[in-house]
């Protein structure tokens, strides 16, 4: 049985048997991607795979790098320690205490404190952090507690330090970055020397809190760790001093870690 249909080109009759089979399509099967508006073809799935793998390790390098720097939700961290600047029985009504004072620049330094970040690590292996916060408190470790307190002017400084060359234990004092001269009259004014001419900072004990970044320009106290310099208390009452205890919190931002000053 034939039926009659109508040719487009030639607007003509033609013959088809009735049941005979569409062409074949031979092409491989793909799975069709959507498309933007106004595309003109679909593009290969098996051509996208290949992309998606090739362009995969760099992905993964761009998302780590992500996860690093916007997904660190914590750059600040907390270091404590305490200090315990004495066993004297000695009954007195203050308590002071200089250290490191006549300590070349250069030479390594005592009662320091490093960011090493390894145990027992040393000048070498420590690095470079911003302080931007310090505090202390006191702390007495006399048994039984007395009435005894602290008053003012009651207070703690330290030297903060830099690498130092030779494989030393421990870390050198930073001389000032700018000129620091003194021109003096009546008053005497010593801005140099080993004590004077480095810089130190110090932190009130009786008030406690001292915050040493101020706006997003100040970046902090840049050293690898800190060395004490003096230690000032005064106390209400006269009683002994044996193991009096100061307890120091120090905030570093974690992101700015590295090994040069």
């Amino acid at each position: 049985m034939r039926k009659k249909i109508f040719d487009d080109k030639f607007n003509m009759p033609t013959q088809l048997d009735v049941g005979t089979a569409e062409k074949e399509d031979t092409s491989p099967t793909e799975t069709p991607y959507p498309l933007a508006k106004g595309s003109d073809g679909l593009p290969k799935f098996n051509a996208l795979q290949d992309n998606q793998k090739k362009n995969l390790p760099q992905t993964l390098r761009s998302q780590v790098a992500f996860q690093q720097e916007a997904l660190q939700y914590n750059n600040y961290q907390i270091l404590n320690f305490s200090i315990v600047p004495t066993t004297s029985t000695t009954s007195q009504v203050y308590f002071n205490s200089s250290y490191n004072k006549a300590t070349a620049v250069g030479s390594s330094l005592n009662e320091t404190v490093m960011f090493s970040g390894i145990s027992g690590g040393d000048n070498n292996d420590a690095l470079y952090y911003n302080v931007v916060y310090a505090n202390a408190r006191y702390a007495s470790a006399l048994l039984p507690f007395t009435s005894v307190t602290l008053v003012a002017p009651s207070y703690i400084e330290f030297y903060p330090i830099q690498k130092i060359a030779g494989g030393s234990s421990a870390g050198g004092k930073i001389p000032v970055q700018i000129s620091n001269t003194a021109y003096v009259s009546t008053t005497e004014i010593t801005s140099s020397g080993t004590e004077f001419g480095v810089q130190s900072f110090g932190v009130d004990v009786y008030n406690e809190n001292a915050y040493y970044t101020q706006s997003s320009d100040l970046k902090g106290i840049r050293c690898i760790g800190l060395a004490l310099k003096e230690i000032t208390l005064g106390f209400s009452a006269t009683h002994p001093i044996n193991n009096i205890q100061l307890d120091i919190e120090i905030g570093v931002d974690l992101k700015s870690g590295g090994s040069s000053y």
